[in-house]
């Protein structure tokens, strides 16, 4: 009898084991079922933001916000996105950098903000398909090149303002949105 408690204690065990390693490979399957789903669904809401973000770029109506700001001499700053932006308006332009968190600064929000007319617009696309949207800005406190670069398949964008009439280009990196879609808040204008 002890026997027979005995064998069909194993075969118990056994089975719980197969059971239990057939458990954890359904689990590591599920696992990498939900990992590649979560990627399809994350490529398809960056090409979904891609094609409302080139749609807003043809309208030249968009707003580039910018949460990280590259200076002239490689220096870094993270940044508010409502608060650094490039917003293109038709023919009309807004730029707006602020990096000091604090207040003040020339236009209330810690940097200055200027606005002016576009007077030349260049578009290009690689034979990647990356798109380069080259604007020059004049206006009473600004005379600029801002140059848009956005990848193929990505909202999320550059912008280099190079000043015509100094040498202290500024980058910003960030994303590309509709007007409609964007949370910017204007600082005092020059």
């Amino acid at each position: 009898m002890k026997r027979f408690i005995l064998i069909l204690s194993l075969l118990a065990s056994a089975a719980m084991a197969a059971v239990a390693q057939d458990t954890g490979r359904a689990a590591r399957r599920q696992a990498a079922e939900d990992k590649a789903m979560a990627k399809r669904l994350e490529q398809l809401r960056d090409s979904l933001e891609y094609a409302e973000a080139m749609r807003a770029i043809d309208s030249m109506d968009f707003v580039f916000e910018a949460d990280m700001l590259v200076f002239k001499r490689g220096g870094t700053a993270r940044v508010y996105s409502n608060l650094n932006f490039v917003s293109v308006e038709g023919d009309q332009a807004m730029v707006q950098v602020s990096p000091i968190t604090s207040g003040g600064g020339q236009n209330g929000v810690g940097g200055v903000t200027v606005d002016g007319r576009i007077i030349n617009v260049e578009r290009r696309v690689d034979k990647r398909g990356n798109t380069t949207l080259s604007i020059n800005v004049m206006g009473r406190a600004i005379s600029a090149t801002v140059v848009l670069s956005i990848p193929e398949g990505s909202h999320n964008a550059s912008v280099r303002i190079s000043p015509t009439l100094n040498s202290n280009t500024i980058t910003l990196y960030g994303k590309v949105v509709p007007r409609e879609q964007s949370n910017i808040f204007e600082g005092i204008r020059l």
